[in-house]
């Protein structure tokens, strides 16, 4: 297989099992508590700002120097910024008290996480170019990183009792998008050493805007004392450990 093919494979992995993994845990516990879900949120951004931080950004330095990777982390954030602005703000909490729009929530968290999941595939193909080991790493650890995204997903669906089948098929298709960016990243970031440092960085700026925009705020704000907090150190401490021991570094 070409390394675009195991960028779109991995990526495809990444988005699907993460999602569907969601959905299925949803279907196991129904609704988790706030607490729980607090924990949960906090320690997916948490994951995501140690993927930033420690390995996006220095393995976009190590390519190219770092006023590219600093670039290219700036056009990440202000696109997403963009996107976000032009289209319905979507968080992963809902409050709507309709079935309808229990639904309807459903579909736009669904949405948002489509569209979150392009940049994070971009980050994996972009991420194989460089190395096998790290794109396979970033892989891993952008799965564990879905399985909230899906949880959030689902959640509305099964306040209104959807079947199992349309949480699975729902959960599922919000991951597809990571494949489509992580053959994106492999594709630019195979033309040149800048190419590749600044899909890095673009990568890094987009997930870097999600998470402080909606994961954080979000965990923060179904707290049950400082569950939220919790929640980020622990992912910030497992994404470090883990990228260590799958030899991201």
């Amino acid at each position: 297989m070409t390394v675009v093919g195991r960028a779109t494979t991995v990526g495809l992995l990444a988005g699907v099992l993460g999602t569907l993994g969601g959905g299925m845990v949803s279907l196991l516990f129904r609704k988790p508590s706030d607490r729980v879900f607090s924990s949960i949120l906090g320690f997916s951004g948490g994951i995501m700002l140690a993927i930033t931080a420690f390995d996006l950004m220095p393995e976009s330095f190590e390519l190219a120097g770092i006023g590219w990777g600093i670039a290219g982390l700036v056009m990440g954030a202000i696109v997403v910024g963009f996107i976000d602005l032009v289209t319905p703000h979507i968080h992963f909490l809902s409050t709507d008290k309709e079935s309808s729009k229990f639904v309807r929530a459903s579909l736009l968290v669904g949405l948002g996480i489509a569209m979150h999941n392009l940049p994070e595939g971009v980050a994996i193909g972009a991420g194989l170019i460089s190395s096998n080991r790290f794109g396979a790493g970033l892989g891993v650890l952008m799965g564990l990183h879905n399985v909230p995204e899906g949880l959030a997903m689902s959640a509305p669906l099964l306040r209104v009792r959807s079947s199992a089948w349309r949480v699975v098929a729902m959960t599922t298709a919000a991951g597809l998008p990571t494949g489509i960016g992580a053959l994106a990243g492999a594709l630019l970031g195979g033309h040149s050493r800048v190419a590749l440092a600044l899909s890095l960085g673009f990568a890094a700026g987009a997930m870097l805007f999600v998470t402080c925009d909606e994961l954080i705020p979000d965990a923060q704000e179904l707290r049950v004392g400082h569950t939220g907090t919790y929640g980020i150190v622990t992912g910030v401490v497992v994404g470090i450990v883990l990228s260590t021991v799958l030899g991201m570094h």
